[in-house]
């Protein structure tokens, strides 16, 4: 068995981890940038609410977060009524029919219940658009973090 040894000069090894923490750092960030902008393509439009609502922001030196203050954000990603997370129709609370505009017939509607809405995981889609690319930011964070040392 071969033994190596390496020498490290005063401070050598600290630089090497902190060059090393930034680019992983960088990668993170443009991990992050390419969901959030694939989140913001992939969200279904209807006024284009929604697909504009969302904010992309640093919550630690290693994690992001992308948000939207639109309340039915969620609803529309993981579906509502049956086809939701309770798996139940929509019913009125304090009132015996749900009462609402139906754009596809141009009527209103006056109904006991309704299925609900199948999500649109446009999250999800989101992620899987970037997710080939992420050894690519990585390689570029690299080699930014290396030309900015030189």
């Amino acid at each position: 068995m071969t033994k190596h040894e390496i020498k490290w000069k005063r401070g050598t090894f600290k630089k090497f981890r902190e060059l090393t923490l930034d680019a992983i750092r960088l990668a993170l960030e443009y991990t992050a940038t390419g969901v959030w902008g694939e989140v913001r393509k992939k969200a279904p439009v209807d006024h284009g609410r929604l697909a504009g609502s969302f904010e992309l922001s640093q919550t630690g030196d290693l994690s992001w977060r992308i948000s939207s203050n639109v309340k039915y954000a969620l609803m529309v990603h993981e579906g509502t009524g049956i086809y939701g997370p309770r798996a139940t129709p929509i019913v009125p609370v304090r009132a015996k029919r749900l009462v609402f505009f139906w754009k596809k017939t141009g009527k209103m509607m006056y109904l006991p219940s309704v299925e609900g809405m199948k999500g649109r995981p446009y999250i999800d889609w989101a992620i899987k658009e970037v997710e080939p690319r992420v050894s690519e930011f990585a390689q570029r964070a690299i080699r930014e973090t290396m030309k900015n040392e030189t």
